[in-house]
C-alpha cells in the first residue's frame, strides 16, 4: 500500500501528462502563441545527498517547454516624401574686434604670467596685476628698437595698473625694472602679429 503523499504526487504527474499533448511539439504554436516557437528543453541535474549515512549521487533530468520569439516579418514602411538635404549655413565672417586688444600680466616673485602669448597689432590695453608681496612695474620694448621702453607704472602688493599703447607687429620683451627683478627671472616675451 502506498502512502497518501506518493498517491498525490502520482495523480499530479498524471494530470501533467494529460496536458502535455496540448502543448505544441515544435514549430509555431496556436493562435494565442503565434509570436513563439515552442521548444522542449532538458537539463541533467546532479545532486549529492546523504542516504543511510553515506554520500550518494542522484542524477535527474529536468524538462520544460520554452517560448523562443518567432522571427517577425518586417512591416513595409509607407513611402515617405524625400526631405531636402540640409546644407549647413556658411560660417559668418568674423566680426572685427571692437575696441583695443587686452593683455593681463600677473606679477609674482619673481615671474610674469601673460594672459595670452600674442596680440594683434594696433591699440592694446596692458594691465599689470601684482599678486606678489613686493612692488613691481612692467616695461615693454620691441626687439631691435631704439625707442625708449613703454612702461606700466609701479604697482604695490595686490594692486592693478593699466596703460594703453599702440603696438606695431613684432616681438616684445617684457621685464620689471626694479633692482635685481629682471636678473631673478621677472621677464617674458610677447608676440604682436599683423600688419605693422
Amino acid at each position: 500500500m502506498r502512502p497518501a503523499g506518493v498517491a498525490g504526487v502520482a495523480s499530479a504527474l498524471a494530470a501533467a501528462l494529460l496536458l502535455a499533448p496540448a502543448l505544441p511539439t515544435g514549430g509555431t504554436g496556436t493562435a494565442a502563441a503565434a509570436e513563439c516557437t515552442w521548444q522542449r528543453q532538458a537539463k541533467r541535474v546532479v545532486k549529492r545527498v546523504k542516504r543511510e549515512g553515506r554520500p550518494r549521487r542522484v542524477v535527474r533530468v529536468k524538462r520544460w517547454w520554452s517560448c523562443r520569439p518567432a522571427a517577425v516579418q518586417p512591416v513595409p514602411m509607407p513611402a515617405s516624401v524625400p526631405v531636402p538635404e540640409h546644407q549647413p549655413a556658411p560660417d559668418p565672417e568674423p566680426e572685427p574686434e571692437t575696441g583695443p586688444a587686452r593683455l593681463s600680466v600677473k606679477a609674482q616673485e619673481f615671474s610674469f604670467t601673460l594672459s595670452r602669448p600674442n596680440l594683434p597689432a594696433g591699440e592694446a590695453i596692458v594691465e599689470l596685476n601684482n599678486q606678489g608681496e613686493d612692488p613691481h612695474d612692467l616695461n615693454l620694448q620691441q626687439e631691435g628698437s631704439e625707442e625708449p621702453p613703454l612702461a606700466v607704472p609701479e604697482a604695490g602688493p595686490l594692486e592693478h595698473r593699466t596703460a594703453k599703447f599702440d603696438l606695431p607687429a613684432g616681438t616684445y620683451r617684457l621685464w620689471c625694472s626694479l633692482p635685481q627683478h629682471d636678473e631673478w627671472g621677472m621677464n617674458a616675451t610677447l608676440t604682436v602679429t599683423g600688419p605693422g
